[in-house]
């Protein structure tokens, strides 16, 4: 299956005293507590490759627009728009000490991609080996699908089990982030939940099809926009629909869709992130870098 997941794609206006924080010198994006979810533009440390003829990996600081509802350091930047350019670039860190309602799902950080909330039901209940996600936002008024996340699946676990075993083999950084949220692993269900934790394919699985996102490195420190495909694509076909999930019927298979992709996004100037290293934990804003 080829899958369209549209999701929230607007960055939280920049304002002190709504979810920004100054402590000492240091501007705070706390844990995101309002009733939607947003992108972030993210500098982080990672793992690339520059096109699939690309045989090493590379590592450096890595930008990229993405999701982590938890704290960042916040450095704003100026003249900035609010729908494609960042108001500023994110660091990640794990604290729980001002802690949100939101999870961070995608969650593309540590040895693989993980997906186990957002919009899981039907179908996303139901997905198997080599499945594609394309976790993106659409924007009708500029014609565009931004893409933030090619996922491809490799293999899930029930959530059941993850309650049975407390989350044991996942990191607590996971756990809290983002595991946390569902009923089950609380015990506490508010419905049954049938709910699975899909494991990516890496780079390391399978170089000819793996999962990705497309990053740049730090020398684009101003911003940049992010990985787009023109919803006109004479070739790779995205739904209009803004909100939901869509199955995407295309006479490619997933994984030739997914090469299609690949083209574009290194025709725009993007690098492939296949590791992103787990944000640090901090257990007092004191010790902030």
């Amino acid at each position: 299956m080829i899958i369209q997941l549209n999701h929230p794609g607007k960055q939280k206006p920049y304002k002190l005293g709504n979810g920004y924080r100054l402590i000492g010198n240091k501007l705070i994006r706390e844990w995101n507590n309002d009733n939607k979810h947003y992108r972030k533009f993210i500098k982080s440390y990672g793992y690339y490759i520059d096109g699939l003829d690309d045989s090493n990996t590379r590592s450096s600081d890595l930008l990229f627009w993405g999701e982590w509802e938890g704290n960042s350091i916040f450095y704003p930047l100026l003249n900035n728009n609010q729908i494609i350019f960042p108001n500023g670039i994110h660091i990640p860190f794990h604290s729980t000490i001002i802690r949100g309602i939101q999870n961070t799902d995608p969650y593309i950080f540590g040895d693989d991609f993980k997906y186990c909330i957002c919009k899981q039901r039907g179908c996303l209940l139901n997905l198997g080996r080599d499945d594609l996600i394309i976790f993106g936002t659409t924007m009708p008024t500029l014609n565009k699908f931004y893409i933030d996340t090619v996922y491809v699946v490799k293999d899930s676990v029930p959530s059941k089990y993850i309650q049975s075993t407390s989350g044991s083999t996942y990191s607590q950084v996971y756990k809290e982030e983002t595991l946390d949220q569902l009923h089950e692993y609380l015990k506490a269900p508010a419905r049954p939940s049938n709910n699975r934790v899909y494991h990516s394919k890496t780079w390391w699985d399978d170089s000819e099809y793996f999962s990705f996102v497309p990053c740049k490195d730090v020398s684009y420190n101003g911003g940049f926009e992010r990985f787009y495909i023109d919803l006109n694509h004479t070739v790779i076909k995205f739904s209009l629909i803004t909100q939901g999930v869509s199955y995407i019927k295309h006479s490619l298979s997933p994984k030739q869709f997914w090469i299609e992709i690949v083209k574009e996004a290194i025709s725009q100037g993007f690098k492939l992130g296949i590791r992103f290293e787990e944000p640090k934990t901090l257990n007092q804003y004191q010790t902030l870098p």
